[in-house]
């Protein structure tokens, strides 16, 4: 035996007679120490992960839960109550005062207490904004016109059971992790009862039936054999097209992340200016999130007319909004102690922006516009159904004509284009990274 080897072995000898000594002290043999690790069991701690039960939460949730399931699952039906109540508002009048009224409840209180709050800058700019977002509803700049709604009935199980819902979402803010937990199985069993009424006999409702039928539907096999063989004497007649899409997707990524950058640095916490034009600029690029971009490239038409144009600006302004949220978010992410030590230094809000904000969020900022890029090379062969051409366009007139093999072709060409481009932009990716 070397003397290394002579080493260890005193060493690891030394550490057991420590531990048996330490049981010893305490009373107990190091065997009595090994059976009592199996017989007492696992951790306290971890034997109840959801902590000490709480009673006095868990009868009424348990109540709330049953009374939920009773009412969404007619076990009995309440029917219908009717009203025939009409509801109808100017909706220009109606935002206007709602943002009235939110001025009012968010500063009018701490003015009350706080008179010099309203000497404050920053008071001064929230009223102006939310003053001209008034003016801009009460003189109907945009004339969004009267909602107009009429109530003839009230489905009874659904007002009751929404209620034991909210119940348990009270029990939820006082911090009952079962009501969490409920909340959560409710959410996803809403999300799977898909039911449509009033389609015709040919909807199908989705659940179980709907899995069996992807694997025993006759129609569906059929179509799936009329995909093959792919018409591959085509090929060079969608060259063209595929360059015209991948150009589509470069020339709307760079719209978004063109306007996008500066525009984020307005929609985070930390580096806007002021909370209501971060509120304003978050609102903005919500609303303008929530159109498809396929309905943002129709909304162009008017102006450019059919073709790329109108695609590429589609998918730009639907890019805009995307990358100021993602964008926005990074920068929110980023360690403060940078941006502390330059503004202790004397460094302005550009500054310290260009130099503590951006070098910690740049990862992030590169890798979603990567992303972005690779999405819009997907979403610009839906966009390109309203005329802009593309691959999506050779795929409607394909799909039109019944002619699957030809559109076999045209997705598998899509299907490698992205594969080569994802390749791309993770060697991209990780040089920038």
């Amino acid at each position: 035996m070397s003397i290394e080897e002579e080493d260890i072995e005193k060493m690891t000898e030394g550490k057991h007679a420590e531990v048996v000594t330490i049981a010893s002290i305490g009373g107990l043999s190091g065997e009595r120490v090994f059976i009592n690790s199996f017989v007492q069991g696992p951790n306290k701690a971890l034997a109840k992960p959801f902590g000490t039960i709480n009673w006095t939460l868990l009868i009424p949730l348990a109540v709330f839960t049953v009374a939920a399931i009773f009412f969404f699952e007619r076990v009995l039906d309440f029917g219908k109550f009717s009203l025939n109540w009409t509801i109808y508002f100017d909706v220009d009048l109606v935002g206007g005062l709602l943002v009235v009224l939110g001025l009012a409840l968010s500063i009018g209180p701490k003015a009350i207490k706080n008179p010099r709050l309203l000497a404050k800058q920053d008071t001064r700019t929230t009223l102006v904004l939310l003053g001209l977002v008034a003016i801009f509803f009460f003189f109907k700049i945009v004339n969004f016109g009267t909602f107009k709604y009429i109530l003839d009935k009230i489905d009874l199980n659904g007002v009751l059971g929404i209620i034991s819902i909210a119940l348990i979402c009270v029990m939820a803010l006082r911090g009952s992790k079962l009501s969490i937990a409920a909340l959560v199985c409710f959410f996803l069993w809403w999300g799977f009862s898909v039911k449509v009424s009033g389609a015709g006999a040919t909807a199908q409702n989705f659940g179980f039936s709907t899995v069996v039928d992807l694997f025993t539907s006759e129609r569906g096999g059929a179509l799936i054999g009329r995909f093959v063989p792919s018409k591959w004497q085509n090929f060079v007649n969608a060259i063209d097209p595929l360059f015209l899409t991948v150009q589509t997707a470069i020339a709307s990524t760079v719209i978004g992340a063109i306007v996008a950058l500066p525009v984020s640095i307005l929609a985070a916490k930390n580096t806007s200016p002021h909370p209501a034009i971060y509120n304003i600029v978050r609102f903005i690029t919500n609303t303008i999130r929530s159109i498809p971009a396929l309905i943002m490239a129709l909304l162009f038409i008017p102006f450019v007319g059919l073709g790329p144009a109108a695609g590429i600006l589609g998918l730009g302004i639907h890019a805009i909004s995307v990358l100021t949220k993602l964008y926005s978010e990074a920068f929110e992410s980023v360690k403060p102690q940078p941006i502390e030590a330059m503004s202790a230094v004397g460094a302005d809000g550009l500054k310290s922006f260009r130099w503590g904000v951006f070098p910690q969020a740049f990862p992030l900022v590169a890798s979603y516009s990567i992303f972005t890029f690779e999405s819009n090379t997907r979403d610009s062969t839906v966009v390109a159904f309203v005329g802009g051409g593309g691959l999506g366009f050779l795929l409607q007139q394909s799909i039109n004509l019944l002619d699957y093999g030809y559109v076999s072709m045209l997705v598998i060409m899509l299907i490698i284009a992205v594969t080569i481009m994802d390749r791309f932009s993770a060697f991209i990716r990780g040089k920038i990274i």
